[in-house]
């Protein structure tokens, strides 16, 4: 690839990086609205909404961030890849992308429900295989080269994992919300709300200190 198309995807990874960490910092603010008891129910419900719809830009940041960062890499030299994994790879990453929206869109459905727990396996298998990477890469007998892309690969797998402990810890928020748009507020639903975000917070927070040490890394690319 030549010069422009290298200015272009590191362009592209920036962006990700950029758009996830400040879509993550809108959800976690308009949180405090969908968790506070003493709104209405109309107020609760649009602060759900949007919510809700910046919630899906750091999840598709994610989800490119797979594809787009390995395109990096490739064209700095740091991995060997044959040009057919490449190509599997954007598949992949297309194909995760449509069920990542679907999910959101047909929340609430069995359809949903379903693609969600495919979606958590794949997820855990990516997790697990980019740390296999990494360790590889850190004994150079893998497809890694350098220890700064190996670290890389580390924090793209903790991302990751932080995002299934969310999704784990923070499953009963959903119902509860759901139940007292339709029904109206009750100490036990609006307990499970506040006990849900505040089991999750934690997770959050170490996202937003991981997309900084993976921007150092990319940035200073540290050799251990």
């Amino acid at each position: 690839m030549g010069a422009e198309s290298y200015v272009l995807i590191k362009l592209l990874h920036i962006l990700l990086f950029v758009y996830w960490l400040g879509a993550d910092i809108g959800v976690f603010y308009s949180a405090r609205f969908v968790r506070e008891a003493s709104l209405g129910r109309e107020a609760r419900q649009t602060a759900t909404r949007i919510m809700g719809w910046v919630d899906q830009i750091p999840r598709y940041c994610l989800v490119l961030m797979l594809p787009v960062g390995y395109t990096l890499a490739l064209q700095v030299g740091v991995v060997q890849l044959p040009p057919v994994f490449l190509v599997l790879l954007w598949v992949i990453g297309a194909a995760w992308l449509a069920m990542v929206w679907a999910i959101h869109h047909y929340q609430g459905t069995p359809r949903a429900e379903r693609l969600r727990s495919i979606d958590l396996v794949w997820r855990v298998v990516l997790a697990l295989g980019l740390v296999w990477d990494a360790v590889q890469g850190f004994q150079r007998t893998g497809h890694l080269y350098t220890d700064w892309i190996s670290l890389k690969f580390l924090i793209f797998a903790a991302l990751i994992g932080c995002g299934i402990m969310i999704r784990v810890l923070g499953k009963p928020i959903g119902p509860a919300l759901r139940a007292i748009l339709a029904s109206g507020s009750t100490p036990e639903l609006e307990a499970q709300v506040a006990r849900g975000f505040s089991r999750t917070r934690p997770f959050v927070l170490a996202i937003w200190v991981l997309l900084v040490a993976a921007a150092w890394v990319g940035i200073a690319k540290p050799e251990l």
